[in-house]
């Protein structure tokens, strides 16, 4: 019965568009492998216009870590690339989760604030975790515990 009720969240959030944000996810049967990176591939609805960009990030409590490095590569449809190292808390000191929901927490994170997008094309983004235990050169090869990463994209909305 919970993988049903799972299911169904998923497929409601992975398939639609809320207002003025399109998503994009994609889901992890077995956790997150770190040397497959996740892409994402979308074209901008508008270019030279500022939008905003979220990392979508669910995972469960199976989670191991209360923080989570990702690193990301946004690729322009001229073959541009930017590389970001980012950081992200996940849960409080005390071990609670920060995100929304249930048996899968969802966290909305702050990628780009008024990133502009000034080439007409198809982008792509690649994603991928830059996980490692503490004293220990190697990374972890799965990330037990997240579920889906997803991106948002956001037009931002000018108020008259």
């Amino acid at each position: 019965m919970r993988t049903l009720y799972y299911s169904l969240f998923v497929m409601a959030i992975a398939s639609c568009s809320l207002g003025n944000e399109s998503l994009y996810f994609s889901s992890f049967s077995d956790g997150w492998q770190q040397d497959n990176p996740t892409t994402f591939t979308f074209t901008p609805s508008q270019v030279d216009t500022p939008m905003n960009l979220f990392l979508y990030l669910r995972n469960n409590d199976s989670y191991p870590f209360a923080n989570i490095h990702i690193i990301t590569e946004l690729e322009d449809p001229l073959g541009h690339q930017v590389v970001d190292t980012l950081s992200y808390r996940l849960a409080q000191p005390n071990g609670e989760w920060l995100g929304e929901g249930l048996l899968v927490k969802e966290s909305k994170l702050w990628y780009k604030e008024k990133h502009v997008f000034s080439v007409v094309g198809e982008y792509h983004l690649h994603v991928r975790p830059a996980m490692r235990h503490n004293e220990k050169a190697n990374p972890i090869s799965v990330l037990k515990g997240i579920t889906d990463v997803g991106l948002g994209i956001e037009q931002i909305t000018v108020k008259e």
